[in-house]
């Protein structure tokens, strides 16, 4: 009979504590370097509102998909993030939702 492997109480698996959308990951880098959501929104001159619904992967709250777009490579450039990976991935999250098809 194998043995099972040791898992300490509490513990999560490495998949459940990775970002999955590109805004989250844009919250996890900001909150890794201890960079407010103000700090962001200094750096790269876009209002912080703009930045929350970026954080929310709610795209509908922005002016259009080359504004969200835009904005998300603006967020990955300042917290360090590979902004064209991020770009694509915010393309691939529009464009498989409903907010694709309306604008």
């Amino acid at each position: 009979m194998a043995e099972e492997p040791e898992v300490e109480p509490g513990a999560t698996p490495v998949e459940e504590t990775q970002p999955s959308t590109p805004g989250a990951k844009l919250r996890a880098a900001r909150e890794a370097q201890g960079l407010s959501l103000q700090d962001v929104a200094t750096r790269t001159r876009i209002a912080q509102r703009q930045l929350e619904a970026v954080e929310r992967d709610d795209y509908g709250a922005l002016p259009g998909i080359p504004y969200a777009v835009g904005f998300a490579r603006a967020y990955a450039r300042a917290v360090d993030l590979d902004e064209v990976v991020i770009a694509a991935e915010v393309r691939e999250a529009v464009h498989g939702s409903d907010l694709g098809a309306n604008r």
